[in-house]
C-alpha cells in the first residue's frame, strides 16, 4: 500500500485525500495532518462516510500537526511514500528539502512563484532519491499539462494564452467574485510579478495588466496577467525548440468584466498591495477585507481555456482547447470546482507517478504528463466528465 501524507487539511486537502482514496482502489493508504481540529474533523467524516460505502479498502488517519514547526514536519513525514503539500502559499518553503532529506517523493499545488524556485533549488543539488513534482493543482498544473497538448499540435508558436478561472455561478457583488480559494493566495498572485515570453524573451509583467474580454458559451468574461500560472511551461517550449524570437506565451486570470479594475483600485489605487508586513496598510490588510466582506460558495465554475496560434505544415493556424467544469456532488456532498479540479490534478500526478509513468526521481514538469496520460487516469473524469466520476471510482470488481 502506498503510503501518503496530506499535509494540510483544510479546504482542498481534505478532498485530496478524499478523491484518492476514493478512486485509488485499496492501493493507498492516507494520513491527513492539520493544526485545526475543524478542519481534520471535517476530513474525518468526509472520510468515514467513504469507507462505509466503498467497495473497497479505505485506510486513512488524522493527526494534528503545526506546519510551522519544521521538526514536526519532518516527523510527520517519515515512514510515508510521498508527501501532498496543501499548505499555504508562505508555509510551503522548506517542506520538499525535508521530503528529498527523508527520500520521500513532494507534490504541491502552490501558485507562488518564490516556493517553487525554492523546490527547484532542492532538485538542483542532485543525487536525489525521490521526486520533487510542484505545481500540480488546476493552475499551475492541468492548465500546463493542456497548453503543451495544444503546443505540440504546432511546427512553430506564435502566441500561446493559458486561461483560467473559478467563477462564482451567481454573481451578485460588485466585484463578481466570490471566495473559492485562499484570499490570500488571490491576493499574492494579483500582486507579484508574471512570468511570461513577449517576443521570444523570458520577462516579467505586473499583474492585472493584458487586459482582454472574450465570450464562451454565451458568458461575457475577462483575462489578465496573473502570477504563477505558467508553470514551466515555457522552459519546455524552448527546450523542444517550439519557440520563435516573437513567440508569446502567457498566463491569465478570468473573471467576470468589471473586476480587474476594482481589483486595481484596492491593490494599486490604494496601495494594499505592498508587500512590507511592517506597513500599517499591506496585503494582509487586504487579505482581512475581502475575507471579511466577500462570501464564500460552494456554487462555483472552473473555466479553462487555452488558445494557440502557430505554423502548422507551413500554414498560420488557430488551435483552441476549452473546458467548463461546475460545481458536482460526489461522494455525499458537494464539491465545489476549484476543489475538484484542483484535487484530481494532484491525485493524476501522484498516481502517475506510483505506477512508473513519471520520472522516478528528480524534478518532474507538468510538461512530462501528456494530456492522454492524464486522461487515461480516472482522475481525468473530473475534467472530462465529472459527473461519472463518482460510478468510476465506487465501482465494485
Amino acid at each position: 500500500m502506498h503510503k501518503v501524507l496530506i499535509l494540510g487539511g483544510g479546504k482542498v486537502g481534505k478532498s485530496v485525500a478524499e478523491l484518492l482514496l476514493a478512486c485509488g482502489r485499496g492501493g493507498y493508504g492516507v494520513t491527513v495532518v492539520d493544526r485545526e481540529p475543524d478542519h481534520l474533523r471535517e476530513a474525518e467524516a468526509n472520510l468515514s462516510r467513504l469507507r462505509s460505502a466503498a467497495g473497497h479498502a479505505v485506510e486513512f488517519e488524522t493527526r494534528s500537526v503545526n506546519a510551522s514547526d519544521r521538526g514536526a514536519v519532518r516527523d510527520a513525514l517519515r515512514g510515508h511514500d510521498a508527501v501532498v503539500c496543501m499548505l499555504p502559499f508562505d508555509l510551503v518553503a522548506g517542506v520538499a528539502e525535508i521530503a528529498a532529506d527523508l527520500g520521500v517523493h513532494y507534490f504541491d499545488v502552490t501558485e507562488d512563484v518564490k516556493a517553487t524556485e525554492g523546490v527547484r533549488a532542492v532538485a538542483a543539488r542532485g543525487g536525489l532519491r525521490s521526486a520533487l513534482v510542484p505545481q500540480c493543482g488546476l493552475a499551475p498544473g492541468y492548465i500546463a499539462i493542456a497548453a503543451h497538448h495544444v503546443a505540440r499540435q504546432f511546427d512553430a508558436i506564435h502566441d500561446l494564452t493559458l486561461r483560467v478561472g473559478a467563477l462564482p455561478q451567481y454573481p451578485t457583488n460588485a466585484l463578481k467574485y466570490n471566495i473559492t480559494w485562499s484570499a490570500a493566495g488571490v491576493v499574492n498572485e494579483y500582486c507579484e510579478p508574471c512570468r511570461v515570453m513577449l517576443e521570444g524573451a523570458l520577462c516579467a509583467v505586473p499583474a492585472l495588466e493584458g487586459l482582454e474580454r472574450f465570450s464562451f458559451q454565451g458568458v461575457e468574461y475577462e483575462a489578465f496577467y496573473t502570477s504563477g500560472g505558467v508553470g514551466s511551461l515555457v522552459e519546455t517550449l524552448v527546450s523542444e525548440g517550439r519557440t520563435t524570437a516573437h513567440t508569446r506565451v502567457a498566463y491569465k486570470t478570468i473573471r467576470y468584466p468589471g473586476h480587474r479594475d476594482l481589483m486595481r483600485f484596492l491593490l494599486q489605487d490604494l496601495r494594499l498591495g505592498e508587500a512590507d508586513a511592517g506597513a500599517r496598510f499591506n496585503r494582509r490588510v487586504a487579505v482581512e477585507l475581502l475575507e471579511h466582506a466577500v462570501p464564500r460558495t460552494l456554487q462555483d465554475v472552473v473555466v479553462v481555456f487555452v488558445s494557440g496560434v502557430g505554423e502548422r505544415g507551413g500554414r498560420r493556424e488557430q488551435i483552441n482547447f476549452m473546458r467548463s467544469i461546475p460545481a458536482t456532488t460526489l461522494l455525499g456532498r458537494v464539491w465545489p470546482a476549484i476543489e475538484l479540479t484542483t484535487a484530481a490534478g494532484v491525485c493524476a500526478m501522484v498516481d502517475l507517478h506510483r505506477l512508473g509513468r513519471l520520472p522516478a526521481a528528480g524534478l518532474v514538469r507538468q510538461e512530462d504528463c501528456t494530456l492522454e496520460m492524464f486522461n487515461a487516469t480516472v482522475f481525468g473524469l473530473a475534467y472530462e466528465a465529472p459527473d461519472r466520476l463518482e460510478a468510476a471510482a465506487m465501482a465494485r470488481g
